[in-house]
């Protein structure tokens, strides 16, 4: 069975790879708006939008829809459009408490099965000086994806502890993957 990752982000794909999942990326290009005002619903809501839209682009196979936001403070942070404001984010993140939260929507068009979920990764994270903020401005080229920093790079200095998924943080949390596969009775050995 064809896993279709509904979604082009290269770090999404390289976790996959990673895991020796195969699958093929597809460009769902979706509005990511949501009415939800609840983060762990409005991820969800977001995940099955994208998994639904990229139902329509194949005919078979497994389609996996994923959203992935960072909490802080009660407050949903998204993707920064500039890096002012992913310094901004860092800010906000130096000596706090943040959770990663990943909606996960998993839809067998074979079966017309769906399932959607969410993860959850509490980040605690170090005091982040304002050179420190700079100096991962200035060598992290993807600063402007999930809230302004990338966790596997310079990032990870500033962590404290994590508490859940790695994964999660990276945006796909292959545990989270593997219980929604299993659900639908199917083993990672049935994705070719």
């Amino acid at each position: 069975m064809k896993l279709y990752l509904a979604s082009k982000s290269k770090f999404k794909s390289q976790i996959l790879d990673k895991v020796y999942i195969n699958h093929e990326c597809i460009d769902v290009n979706v509005k990511e708006e949501s009415t939800k005002t609840n983060a762990h619903e409005y991820v969800m809501e977001l995940a099955k939008l994208k998994a639904r839209h990229g139902a329509t682009m194949v005919s078979d196979g497994l389609i996996l829809g994923l959203d992935t936001v960072v909490l802080m403070n009660g407050k949903i942070i998204e993707k920064p459009k500039t890096l002012e404001e992913a310094k901004e984010n860092l800010r906000k993140a130096s000596n706090n408490k943040v959770s990663v939260l990943t909606g996960i929507s998993l839809i067998n068009l074979d079966t017309e099965e769906a399932f959607t979920d969410f993860q959850e990764t509490k980040v605690i994270m170090n005091e982040i000086t304002e050179e420190n903020i700079n100096y991962y401005i200035e060598k992290e080229k993807d600063a402007l994806y999930v809230s302004g920093f990338v966790i596997e790079t310079v990032a990870s200095c500033f962590i404290q502890s994590i508490e859940g998924s790695y994964y999660n943080i990276l945006g796909l949390p292959v545990e989270k993957f593997y219980q929604l596969l299993r659900k639908m009775n199917l083993d990672l050995k049935d994705i070719d």
